[in-house]
């Protein structure tokens, strides 16, 4: 079981290029953390996510001062780690501000990564297949 918790500010949809290819399954997880200046996605991309079974929850973000996405997706992974601290968290971001994040939940024996887009990591998909 896996969690991916998308910044999809920083990198808008060039960050999922690839999704489709992990296979992931109905037991992992899209939650797209979004704000107003980051709300399209291509049909391309639309089309991509629709092949994915995992479960797609959208956030949109209270916009505003800097960092605000910031701020509410790791507010969020630590409300979903104390209710499934089992699972495989994934922070997908551009954003090297969230490896302290990681460090902080890996330290507790938390598995948090980040990663900047799921093309770069199609060795992943040997792990939700």
């Amino acid at each position: 079981m896996a969690c991916f918790f998308i910044d999809y500010e920083n990198e808008s949809g060039r960050a999922l290029e690839g999704v489709s290819l992990l296979g992931l399954t109905k037991n992992d997880e899209l939650i797209f953390f979004y704000s107003k200046n980051a709300s399209r996605i291509t049909m391309e991309l639309h089309r991509e996510l629709e092949r994915i079974t995992a479960k797609k929850l959208y956030i949109k973000i209270e916009a505003g001062t800097p960092n605000s996405l910031d701020f509410q997706l790791s507010s969020y992974l630590g409300a979903c780690i104390q209710k499934n601290p089992e699972k495989e968290y994934f922070i997908v971001s551009k954003d090297c501000g969230y490896d302290c994040v990681c460090r902080f939940w890996k330290n507790k024996n938390i598995c948090v990564s980040r990663i900047e887009r799921f093309s770069y990591y199609s060795d992943m998909s040997n792990r939700f297949a």
